[in-house]
């Protein structure tokens, strides 16, 4: 077969049956067989708010969301070369591998679909390469971010019934060790303080021990005129 380059066109699919979204639009990209990747086109991130307690968590609640899709072919890197047929579509080279564990591990995940096969491919192929990116990255490495673009190329072949179910059990888990992660830094960070709080702790007891054996001939003397005037005492007669 000849292979074929990428050339990324933003387009809109309406539908109200399985093989378009559930309600509303989903937005795709479809691509012909003429030029190269599209370069320097603006990425729309999605808005994050990691600042307070709430939003963290709030991580599992956004991927349940039914939101509009927001990712582009532009957003994914090295899909550059001649795509080359893997069954019934073409992926670039770096995407074989991929490709091949899905079909070897889960079967034809498209086989349900009957969405135009110019989405569908483009649908696989934003999937495959979320698929690629969780498996170049260690979760240190994972941002909110990609978590929520990884959602929707998930959404997106879910929507066009891709038998995809896995990918997206799979994103929950690293939703919550994401969620876990920053949880322990913030252990972590609370145990430092702690750890140097007892430190300070432990140099004031020492240094009121050393205060009251020092200075005990003075505060003796000090609590002799507690509630007196200070010429208490002088007039006493010895005896």
């Amino acid at each position: 077969s000849t292979g074929k380059q990428l050339h990324p066109q933003t387009v809109t699919v309406h539908g109200t049956n399985s093989e378009a979204v559930d309600k509303g639009t989903v937005s795709v990209i479809v691509v012909d067989g003429n030029d190269g990747i599209a370069k320097n086109q603006t990425s729309s991130e999605v808005e994050t708010c990691i600042n307070n307690e709430a939003a963290i968590t709030d991580i599992l609640m956004k991927l349940e969301a039914d939101d509009e899709s927001r990712v582009k072919f532009s957003d994914f890197t090295g899909l550059h070369g001649e795509c080359i047929p893997v069954g019934k579509y073409s992926f670039p080279p770096a995407l074989h591998p991929i490709v091949n564990n899905i079909i070897e591990v889960y079967g034809d995940v498209s086989a349900t679909s009957k969405m135009n096969p110019s989405i569908a491919e483009t649908v696989y192929i934003m999937f495959c390469a979320s698929v690629k990116e969780m498996s170049n990255l260690r979760l240190e490495h994972v941002t909110e971010d990609l978590i929520l673009k990884w959602r929707d190329a998930i959404k997106d072949a879910l929507r066009i019934n891709f038998k995809v179910d896995f990918a997206m059990e799979h994103l929950k888990k690293i939703a919550c060790a994401y969620i876990g992660l920053m949880e322990r830094q913030k252990l972590d960070s609370a145990g430092l303080r702690i750890s140097k709080l007892e430190a300070e702790l432990s140099t004031a007891k020492e240094e009121h021990a050393k205060i009251c054996e020092q200075s005990k001939v003075f505060i003796d003397a000090a609590e002799e005129f507690n509630d007196k005037p200070v010429s208490s005492g002088m007039f006493k007669r010895p005896g």
